[in-house]
């Protein structure tokens, strides 16, 4: 009789099945950015689970797994259980420094220290054409929207 390791319902269970998904299954929405950039998981991990539950131990409620360095692999020296407020700090596009009047914060910070959305800062100087000034200088409006630049004139 095969002895199981009585996790398969669990979240960390989820959350393994998940690792492997992201950087395996061609068909999985989020595989371009995992598998098709070349994201694989440990040797040591892709074919257990009881591994992967040894070295990352039991996921902690409201954590979900996280790469600490998103161009390296899934293992046990570059992941983490994390919350949503530290992976957004770790998106790219969201890790580039910004400056105003001579201090410089990560774009989640500023967007912390607004008390304005990561992806709203992102957009006010990605999407809409902001300078750093403008998109950290007008801090939370609920009209924001409708004062933005068009890029490219439009």
């Amino acid at each position: 009789m095969r002895k199981t390791h009585g996790f398969s319902t669990s979240k960390t269970y989820a959350s393994w099945c998940s690792m492997k998904w992201r950087c395996y299954c061609k068909s999985a929405s989020s595989y371009p950015r995992y598998g098709g950039r070349g994201i694989r998981v440990c040797n040591r991990w892709v074919n257990s689970f009881e591994n992967f539950l040894e070295d990352m131990g039991v996921k902690p409620k409201g954590l979900t797994l996280e790469r600490i360095d998103n161009e390296c692999n899934y293992d046990p020296s570059n992941c983490v259980w994390a919350n949503r407020k530290v992976q957004a700090r770790n998106r790219p596009g969201f890790i580039v420094p910004l400056t105003l009047n001579g201090k410089t914060q990560l774009l989640s910070e500023w967007a912390n220290e607004l008390g304005i959305g990561v992806a709203a800062l992102h957009n006010r100087i990605n999407l809409y054409g902001w300078t750093v000034e403008e998109a950290l200088s007008r801090g939370k409006s609920h009209r924001w929207s409708r004062q933005k630049k068009h890029v490219n004139g439009i």
